[in-house]
């Protein structure tokens, strides 16, 4: 397993410079400019010609490309490594990690709740296949899948924060309540539930498609006909074997959690990473959406092995 690993990582290695390449010229190749919302009669060109020089946007793009490879993979690398940030002049590297606490507090919740929710769903509307209850399962998730995420958190906020007044608007504390776990879970309630409706949808049709196979199967058919009680052969026997393509789906729904928590974040202001990115990108600040970029990437590799390993550790079939 751990050659396995390690050869997978140095795999990456090529893949982590094309998603450089990428998205560096395409960050960088996009129109406008980061200064030019600074461009006024106030504002002599000689200062922004002196910015451009600053954050070295005056070079050609290879070179611009090499400087920032180069530092943004450097190690040890301190704060300034990433850069700093065109909107405040604050190292790239300290706002990336201020911000990601407060998604992981947002994704884990979130993964948490569709889990305990989603297979328990899963495994009713398998059980109960072609019967009211998994219909209305099938019509519920189905719903809840193509919804979109920014419209179902403009949905929710309008309805339980606006009018019922049941939860906060936006923002992670009260005023004056820093650090106050009740009141982070207070705030935390719409976003978390955006995302876990979005997220169940999914993970129960999952769930409902892998257990109605392993029902399916020779050994489920004989321990029934020796008599076992029917919950026995569904926890015992079904589930496990149930849950292995669900296991594995867990790696890659990591980097999918960062995508919707991004939308999720910015629709109710949550001071994560995700928000942080959605800010950049509008304000066109490249060091921070380069740092976003990539971050995003090495999760989707992260993920990819997570999943696999994930899934030779359930399934003793599987040897690497």
């Amino acid at each position: 397993m751990a050659r396995y690993v390690v050869r997978r990582l140095i795999q990456a290695i090529p893949i982590i410079v094309g998603i450089s390449i990428i998205a560096f010229f395409i960050v960088y190749s996009a129109p406008g400019d980061p200064f030019d919302r600074f461009r006024s009669n106030k504002v002599s060109p000689e200062v922004i010609a002196n910015l451009r020089r600053v954050y070295g946007l005056d070079q050609p793009l290879p070179i611009q490309f090499v400087k920032w490879f180069t530092a943004f993979w450097s190690f040890p690398f301190d704060n300034t490594a990433w850069g700093f940030s065109i909107t405040d002049g604050l190292p790239v590297r300290d706002k990336i990690f201020e911000r990601i606490p407060s998604t992981l507090q947002l994704m884990g919740t979130s993964l948490i709740l569709t889990i305990i929710i989603a297979i328990p769903v899963g495994i009713l509307g398998a059980v109960k296949q072609y019967s009211i209850a998994d219909k209305v399962i099938a019509v519920i998730t189905t719903i809840g899948y193509a919804l979109p995420t920014f419209w179902l958190g403009i949905i929710l906020r309008q309805i339980f924060a606006q009018q019922l007044d049941l939860f906060p608007l936006f923002g992670k504390y009260t005023f004056g309540k820093e650090g106050d776990i009740l009141d982070l879970l207070w705030h935390l309630a719409l976003p978390a539930m955006t995302i876990t409706i979005v997220g169940v949808a999914g993970w129960s049709r999952y769930m409902r498609a892998s257990m109605l196979e392993v029902l399916r199967a020779d050994y489920i058919r004989t321990a029934k006909a020796k008599g076992l009680a029917s919950s026995r052969v569904i926890f015992k026997h079904a589930l496990r074997n149930a849950l292995i393509p669900i296991v594995t789906l867990l790696g890659l729904t990591i980097p999918t959690l960062l995508a919707g928590a991004a939308i999720t974040e910015a629709v109710f202001s949550w001071p994560g990473l995700g928000y942080l990115g959605v800010s950049a990108v509008t304000e066109r600040d490249y060091p921070v959406v380069l740092a976003f970029a990539m971050i995003g990437g090495a999760m989707v590799i992260i993920g990819n092995l997570l999943a696999d390993i994930l899934y030779a550790v359930v399934d003793p079939r599987i040897k690497y």
